[in-house]
């Protein structure tokens, strides 16, 4: 799987945002934390997302906070920006999933990728890739049976960013992070069969929910919807500087945001905004 690869170009941009960040003492504490894992490797792909998406806040000219007990038992939001109002910001790394390995296979130097469903195996799909994906985010706000990280609001802004690279091994596309924000309401209607539908019951095939959905049956929705302003998607493809707030793709929820005018007023705030 490509995505799980640590190519150069992706080392090289983590080494620059690291060098960068030797000055700005608040970023500190997560130097020190890719350090002690052993720095630049594949395995740490997440930590080096968090190290460039520092970067891009420092450069923005931001003092965050790293690890910030929010107030929810022993956990921590990864960042918190000394900005007005502040901002807990989470960020996510959707990595290759075993059934999307279980559905490749290695041909050569070719890698061959057949995500359709099985008797044996029926989460080997890609709308199962989506759910999947959902669950990720979700469990920053909702884990092992109770809220996590973010507490209710109190004034700041929220954000959970996701490395969606490894969403069926190359990260999907615009249509699909609206689907999993809003649903099949969030897909443009000339894009309407690109919608992914899940037989939720034997033989009844339906849109698969978004996090902003008040039908979507994961528990982590509820809170998502109650706690968080904006998910937030990245699909870094050349790892130069300042690609992160390049590309980057924002959705806001209608739930804590009575007007679009409102979500735009909130996201002007945001200081990594494209």
């Amino acid at each position: 799987m490509w995505t799980d690869r640590l190519t150069l170009k992706e080392a090289q941009c983590t080494e620059r945002a690291l060098a960068a960040l030797s000055s700005s003492p608040w970023a500190r504490p997560l130097i020190t934390r890719l350090e002690a894992s052993g720095g630049i490797k594949s395995e740490n792909m997440p930590l080096m997302f968090e190290v460039r998406f520092a970067q891009e806040l420092q450069r923005a000219g931001v003092v965050a906070e790293y690890e910030f007990r929010a107030g929810v038992g022993d956990s921590s939001v990864e960042f918190r920006l000394q900005t007005t109002p502040p901002w807990l910001i989470e960020l996510v790394s959707v990595r290759t999933s075993d059934a999307s390995k279980r559905a490749t296979r290695q041909v050569g130097l070719i890698y061959e990728q057949l995500l359709r469903p099985t008797p044996a195996d029926p989460g080997r799909s890609e709308e199962g890739e989506m759910i999947t994906a959902e669950q990720k985010i979700g469990e920053k706000v909702f884990s092992g049976g109770k809220p996590t990280k973010f507490p209710p609001l109190d004034g700041s802004l929220r954000l959970i960013l996701t490395d969606i690279r490894g969403y069926l091994d190359q990260g999907g596309d615009i249509i699909d992070y609206r689907q999993m924000a809003y649903g099949a309401a969030g897909v443009p209607r000339e894009h309407g069969w690109a919608i992914r539908y899940w037989e939720a019951k034997p033989g009844h095939l339906s849109p698969i929910n978004g996090l902003f959905e008040q039908s979507n049956p994961l528990k982590a929705a509820h809170y998502v919807q109650e706690r968080i302003h904006f998910l937030g998607f990245v699909r870094e493809h050349d790892f130069t500087d300042g690609e992160i707030r390049k590309v980057a793709y924002y959705l806001a929820n209608w739930h804590l945001f009575p007007t679009r005018e409102e979500a735009e007023s909130a996201y002007r705030t945001y200081p990594v905004a494209p």
